[in-house]
């Protein structure tokens, strides 16, 4: 079966992919990170009101939120 050797393998190569840049940047120059880079794309300030955000700031986070309780509930409740 596939599957039990493509998930983790996928898996650890996705991690070794982002980690080490990402701990990089957060060492040398936050800027740097994903989620700065997501920020600027999302036109988010650090100081910027709930009310402020634009409509894509509230897709990635209604697409966040879906992706999450599918995936909990698909591998913790075999639902989905």
């Amino acid at each position: 079966m596939w599957g039990n050797w493509y998930w983790p393998a996928g898996l650890c190569v996705l991690s070794a992919l982002f980690v080490p840049p990402e701990l990089f940047a957060l060492l040398t120059n936050p800027a740097n990170t994903l989620s700065d880079y997501c920020w600027r794309e999302l036109g988010v300030s650090r100081a910027m009101e709930i009310s402020a955000h634009g409509a894509a700031w509230w897709a990635s986070l209604v697409a966040w939120l879906l992706f999450v309780a599918v995936i909990t509930a698909h591998i913790w409740w075999r639902q989905a």
